[in-house]
């Protein structure tokens, strides 16, 4: 995780546990973050931080962030969102699909947009993951 990203969340109050904390360090990281500042105007600290670690990282970007997601996919970097985290933790068997669910119903009540039919199509999803 970029160090710009823990910064964003720990105003939040928020821990992500066991996550490497990245902080760019060579010149050619801060050179393409501040190209790519100048190029996308609306990013903020935190999605320059991530897209920039991601990719001299060889990672994926995780974010519903619109821009970032486009401006990853521009890139040639892997983009997985909150919907994806959510089904690979069910899919590996660290999480069960209704606390998946529950989490994601979360996000929305605390203010993260995903449409209803997006939400709808993951809770069905994740019932037949469980009758599975």
């Amino acid at each position: 995780m970029s160090d710009f990203v823990e910064e964003e969340l720990s105003e939040s109050q928020i821990r992500v546990l066991g996550s490497e904390i990245v902080t760019l360090t060579k010149d050619e990281e801060w050179t393409f973050l501040t190209d790519l500042r100048k190029r996308r105007r609306g990013l903020g600290p935190g999605e320059l931080g991530a897209i920039t670690v991601a990719k001299f990282r060889n990672a994926s970007l995780v974010t519903n962030d619109r821009q970032a997601r486009q401006t990853a996919d521009e890139i040639g970097i892997p983009v997985s969102g909150a919907i994806g985290v959510l089904e690979y933790g069910v899919e590996a068997g660290k999480l069960l699909g209704p606390a998946a669910v529950n989490i994601l119903e979360e996000m929305v009540r605390e203010g993260a947009w995903i449409s209803e039919d997006l939400l709808e199509m993951f809770r069905r999803k994740m019932i037949e993951a469980r009758d599975e």
